[in-house]
């Protein structure tokens, strides 16, 4: 690849000439966001364990740097605040680089792309990452959204007539390790699309070996700008989460198809991989859907299986003001529970948009999730929320 890349690159001239202004090729942008909810468990007892007063949350704010270095060669970094992302301390990932993109462009259809390329099986769905919540016409991303940004290479080609593919390769982890057993991420991408349809499809695998203790982080989805009283600002929780992560395997199709007035998008897949939870020494017990509710659990070499699909539906009243749902649902499809019950995951959202000032979004929304008692879901009970933000964009 290295050897293909300065073959392209030798024969073209570079941009930057003396006398060239810098800032002519370097530009800056700004995105920031501040939300506030209110958040209910059906856990029974006293606030806050069932119910958290109404709040504001922390605010989030991304700032992007882009650069064409050379006519083939641009840069993109993204540094991030989002106290919603990792860990449960409140200064966590703050500020952190959380996307970088080095691209080299080998011709009008092709593209290298190092850095941390995202990693995602859906081909048109935009979602809420830290401040960069305008792509995302509801608060909340779905819980089966497996997505993340891990460091890596990717091969990108946009095609004559509308097709395209990703070709990906990542370090399972955000964290540089070089363990016997950690593996890789692989991610394989194509689409067709025109200006109103499209449709495609995703391969997910990772290789990690049990005995590298790495959990591939895109298994348990991107942090959500929800806060869950009683779990702090960790809100991976609320993502379906039944494969441990070692070595899964997710296969994923979508479409979407797009209007004046109208834009939706459909997904649906499963996500496989041969060890599974369970509880009880050495995991003899019982099978379990996630370690967070079973206290102790352990990965034992036994399959399981998760069945997911959603939609999206924005209605595009005017310009400035649009009203939009999202229907989420994962199923426990492992064959250990057959014979139990509430296997299922549904979360709905809904609420609306306004812009205004060019620049800025304002948001409501209204979210409910049912978790059955076997499900993939981590907060252990139903949930609801009322939630609000406003972003801004430069």
């Amino acid at each position: 690849m290295t050897i293909l890349l300065l073959l392209t690159l030798t024969g073209t001239p570079l941009l930057a000439q003396d006398g060239d202004d810098m800032m002519d090729r370097v530009s800056f942008s700004v995105k920031a966001m501040q939300g506030a909810q209110y958040f209910r468990t059906d856990f029974p007892g006293e606030p806050p364990t069932d119910q958290a007063e109404p709040g504001f949350q922390r605010v989030r704010y991304n700032l992007e740097v882009s650069a064409d270095l050379h006519e083939r060669i641009s840069l993109f970094v993204d540094l991030g605040h989002e106290p919603n992302d990792f860990g449960t301390g409140g200064d966590s990932f703050s500020p952190a680089v959380d996307y970088v993109a080095l691209d080299f462009l080998l011709s009008d259809e092709y593209t290298v792309r190092l850095g941390t390329p995202v990693t995602g099986p859906f081909n048109f769905r935009g979602y809420s990452d830290g401040a960069a919540t305008q792509g995302n016409p509801l608060i909340g991303n779905s819980p089966i959204d497996f997505i993340t940004a891990q460091t890596g290479v990717a091969l990108i080609g946009n095609l004559e007539g509308g097709f395209g593919f990703d070709l990906t390769v990542t370090s399972p982890t955000f964290y540089e390790t070089f363990t016997p057993g950690t593996g890789f991420s692989l991610i394989g991408k194509a689409r067709y699309a025109t200006s109103t349809y499209g449709v495609g499809a995703a391969v997910m695998k990772v290789t990690s070996q049990q005995r590298s203790n790495t959990i591939t982080s895109w298994i348990r989805g991107d942090g959500e700008n929800y806060s869950i009283p009683g779990f702090g600002p960790n809100s991976r929780l609320t993502h379906a989460y039944l494969n441990p992560g070692i070595a899964p395997l997710v296969l994923h199709v979508d479409g979407m198809f797009k209007s004046s007035l109208l834009e939706g998008d459909v997904w649906g897949g499963i996500s496989t991989e041969q060890y599974s939870f369970a509880t009880g020494a050495n995991g003899t017990s019982a099978f379990v859907p996630n370690p967070g509710l079973s206290g102790g659990a352990v990965v034992v070499e036994e399959d399981s299986q998760m069945l997911f699909a959603g939609a999206t539906l924005t209605l595009n009243a005017t310009e400035e003001f649009f009203i939009a749902g999202r229907v989420s649902y994962a199923d426990n499809a492992s064959d250990w529970a057959d014979d139990l019950d509430e296997t299922s995951l549904l979360r709905i959202q809904g609420g609306f948009g306004i812009r205004f000032l060019d620049k800025a979004l304002l948001k409501l929304e209204f979210v409910s999730q049912d978790e059955g008692i076997n499900s993939p879901g981590q907060v252990g009970d139903n949930w609801y929320a009322v939630s609000t933000e406003l972003s801004v964009t430069l």
